[in-house]
């Protein structure tokens, strides 16, 4: 059975949607076990963890921005090709 488009982009859409959030949540893992793992190895605790932990975060706003950019450009392009 062939899908229509109205189902293709929201499933697009849910496929993206989810690894935006699994890259934000990625993002901040990351920071946190890169954090923890340098005070251990030099004795700091817990200031690497919040230092990386705040890049982290970062990270992932960064990614949820990028994203939100790519959509609107994408939603553009799909607003004036109908038009």
């Amino acid at each position: 059975m062939p899908m229509n488009d109205n189902m293709k982009d929201f499933l697009r859409t849910l496929g993206e949607g989810s690894s935006v959030g699994i890259s934000f949540v990625m993002a901040i893992f990351i920071g946190v076990v890169m954090g923890r793992q340098l005070d251990k190895w030099l004795g700091t605790s817990p200031w690497f963890f919040f230092i990386f932990l705040f890049f982290g975060i970062a990270a992932g706003f960064r990614n949820l921005f990028h994203y939100s950019n790519k959509m609107n450009k994408m939603n553009r392009k799909k607003n004036s090709k109908d038009e």
